[in-house]
């Protein structure tokens, strides 16, 4: 049965949970709005289109774009060293940072297969006489001893599958970066749908 004590007691807890709520409001906003500036300066440093890319540049072209690299080795640099500009420390802050850190795994996975002598540093010269520093695929690499080429087309399937890997990992990023200051204390359970609802949940890496 519902007391008129038991009722003030509820209207008491949730004024309470209101005034502590209000009281650190602020400092709440203060760090969401700083790591607002450290996510738009990571957005800024990558490249949607030239992540999109990479798939293709592997498995289709068999050429990417040393430029295309470049991002994420700053973006690896920079949380190698602690730089302000990745210091999450917002109420999204482990999010945020788990989210950059699986997109530089996946990078320094990807870098394991594009590398001599699979993958041959070179260059393309356009015919305006644009020159273009990329990594050409090197299938002779593969070649067994009776200079037949094997295996190869596991290692640009690997390669290009680690590349959706990042390219997933920065969409949640940006999921996670769009978090409204009221869904941040759920969204614990709240990331998990939204990831599955864009299809780009986390892979599954238990034994």
């Amino acid at each position: 049965m519902i007391t008129w004590d038991g009722i003030k007691e509820v209207f008491f807890a949730v004024g309470s949970l209101a005034g502590v709520f209000a009281f650190v409001r602020p400092w709440v906003e203060s760090r969401a709005a700083k790591d607002l500036e450290r996510v738009s300066h990571v957005k800024a440093v990558v490249d949607v289109q030239q992540l999109v890319d990479l798939e293709v540049s592997v498995y289709s072209s068999r050429s990417i774009y040393s430029s295309h690299l470049y991002p994420f080795s700053r973006l690896t640099h920079e949380t190698e060293t602690n730089r302000d500009e990745v210091r999450f420390s917002g109420p999204m802050g482990r999010e945020l940072r788990a989210e950059l850190d699986a997109l530089l795994d996946a990078y320094r996975r990807f870098r394991e297969y594009i590398q001599v002598p699979e993958w041959e540093p070179g260059e393309i010269v356009y015919d305006d006489g644009t020159r273009v520093d990329v990594w050409q695929f090197n299938k002779s690499a593969f070649e067994d001893e009776a200079g037949i080429p094997r295996d190869y087309a596991d290692h640009l399937h690997e390669a290009s599958r680690i590349a959706v890997e990042m390219r997933k990992a920065f969409y949640r990023f940006q999921i996670v970066s769009d978090t409204h200051l009221f869904e941040m204390p759920f969204a614990r359970w709240l990331l998990p749908r939204k990831f599955k609802q864009m299809g780009v949940e986390a892979a599954d890496t238990s034994p």
